[in-house]
């Protein structure tokens, strides 16, 4: 059995694979200093329900985009799982991607994955579009059949998250209340009639065309006329209805992209 995490700045997701099935999937907020044994106990939990044991636990594979969390998960895959995790970013790690970057070692290991998933499913030339702390933007082109690799990272765009922006108005605006995204009615005027309503605006059509101007100057290079726009990432479904430039949601496609990965890097994957 495989237990795959992905560790962002907000949420640590955890999913347990059995085969080539994802069986269980659970979220714990991001915490610098949470022990490995708050780790273990909710992973044991999630088993009794499955009817699993952690020594079912064959394999771990890790992306993390938190230091100072990636050491203390490392730890708990270690001390308790007696699992050498596979990380992300490592050199001896085979993503199947041409990172063409400045500086390859500074791209989000949750961006890479993104791309290693949506070459997996041969939606190249892709830019996926991500809604999570940050709100990025991922260019993803096919490559050269001699080149040996799936697919070419081609670099991106990153812009303040949805609710981040949100905390940082109402952090630096004294009288503006707090603001829960959780829901947009179809109709929105985008012209409010109250503060909440006119906050409401501002996260909608703004974030709209935000994501709108940066997918068409994007789509403006003649490499990504054709190019499918995949949102994924907690407010992925909540915005897409709004923006017609999104192709299709996919919740998936970090824990796909882990899961590909693994078996990209190991002979036996079974478990």
């Amino acid at each position: 059995m495989l237990l795959a995490i992905d560790c962002g700045n907000t949420n640590i997701v955890f999913a347990l694979f059995e085969a080539d099935s994802k069986i269980a999937e659970w979220r714990l907020e991001t915490v610098a200093r949470r022990p490995a044994d708050e780790y273990f106990i909710a992973l044991c939990h999630i088993l009794e329900t499955q009817k699993l044991y952690y020594t079912d636990i064959e394999h771990c594979i890790l992306a993390s985009v938190v230091p100072d969390v990636t050491q203390n998960l490392i730890r708990f895959c270690e001390e308790r799982l007696a699992v050498e995790p596979m990380v992300i970013g490592e050199d001896n790690i085979d993503l199947g991607l041409d990172v063409q970057t400045d500086d390859p070692a500074q791209v989000g290991a949750d961006r890479l994955v993104n791309a290693v998933a949506v070459a997996k499913a041969g939606h190249v030339p892709a830019i996926i579009l991500d809604f999570g702390t940050a709100t990025t933007f991922d260019v993803v082109l096919p490559a050269s059949p001699k080149s040996g690799k799936q697919a070419i990272y081609a670099g991106g765009v990153i812009a303040p998250g949805v609710h981040r922006s949100i905390e940082a108005l109402v952090a630096a605006a004294a009288k503006l209340p707090s603001l829960v995204v959780d829901s947009f009615d179809d109709k929105l005027p985008v012209l409010g009639k109250s503060t909440e309503s006119a906050m409401k605006s501002g996260v909608l059509w703004g974030y709209v065309g935000l994501i709108d101007g940066i997918l068409s100057r994007l789509k403006a290079e003649p490499e990504l006329a054709a190019a499918k726009v995949i949102g994924t990432g907690g407010l992925a479904a909540l915005f897409a209805p709004h923006i017609s430039t999104i192709d299709r949601v996919d919740s998936e496609l970090t824990m796909n992209g882990l899961f590909e990965i693994f078996n990209r890097n190991t002979k036996d994957n079974r478990g």
